[in-house]
């Protein structure tokens, strides 16, 4: 499969999926892949490797915007999860991206397929109803840590083997299992993304990495990354004017149909 060097329609790309993820609270990941796969003509390996760097940047240009609105002093109180969470996320995220390379293409491509599926559904449910802050967990220090540590190895694994920060898995467990308000779970969600996705990032760099490709640099990860940053900005200006739950119903059907029409058709070959 040749890839599509096109850095015009790689900034087209990630400033429609950065928008999306902008729109909803997220930074387009998940809307990024089945492009990559689909559209640029990327492996499923390669396809996440990308994603994830993108997935970086967007959070990493994100976090100081958000700061200013959510000050970080306010998710002091919580940092028992936050920091339990990272512990999980971030090991499982060290083995899921090395499980990644030795992984047949068959078998990558069918897991990518369920897990977008999954995501799509839940951002569907998640539109339909709409969560209120609740707590479930014992609001002690070991049981908070340790269901925290469960919830990040689910995060860590999705995240370095979808290329996506996960935070459509952190906010509602941050919200239905410790009772953190919407708005401080998005900045405690990036607190966990960005240290699991540098993890993963670590392994995707090796000896043969797509991400040591300077012509690849140059054609999508940067006009790709760039757009992407600038359509999580501009959706993030436009989030009061179409309802978030509305969004998140839509996207969430996009995704199963872009993830269903792209990944269906992968190489079968081993």
């Amino acid at each position: 499969m040749t890839r599509i060097r096109k850095p015009g329609l790689s900034v087209g790309i990630g400033t429609a999926a950065g928008m999306a993820g902008g729109l909803i609270g997220l930074g387009g990941a998940e809307f990024r892949l089945p492009a990559l796969v689909g559209v640029l003509r990327f492996s499923a390996r390669e396809a996440v490797a990308v994603n994830l760097l993108a997935s970086f940047a967007v959070l990493a240009a994100a976090f100081p915007f958000r700061a200013s609105s959510v000050p970080l002093a306010e998710i002091a109180p919580h940092l028992p999860a936050v920091l339990g969470m990272l512990a999980g996320s971030m090991s499982a995220a060290w083995v899921g991206a090395g499980w990644l390379r030795r992984a047949s293409d068959r078998l990558l491509g069918r897991l990518i397929l369920i897990l977008l599926l999954a995501l799509g559904v839940i951002l569907i449910v998640e539109g339909v109803f709409v969560a209120d802050p609740m707590r479930l967990v014992a609001d002690s220090m070991l049981p908070t840590v340790l269901v925290a540590a469960v919830c990040g190895v689910i995060i860590g694994l999705v995240s370095s083997l979808l290329g996506v920060a996960g935070g459509e898995l952190i906010i509602p467990c941050f919200i239905l299992l410790f009772g953190v308000d919407v708005k401080l779970a998005g900045s405690m969600s990036m607190l966990v993304g960005l240290p699991t996705i540098a993890v993963g990032l670590l392994r995707h760099f090796g000896d043969g990495s797509v991400l040591r490709e300077t012509v690849v640099w140059h054609a999508t990860i940067l006009p790709l990354g760039l757009g992407s940053i600038i359509g999580a900005i501009l959706g993030a200006l436009a989030l009061g004017l179409v309802p978030s739950q509305a969004l998140k119903i839509g996207l969430g059907l996009i995704l199963i149909w872009s993830a269903w029409s792209v990944f269906r058709h992968l190489p079968r070959q081993t």
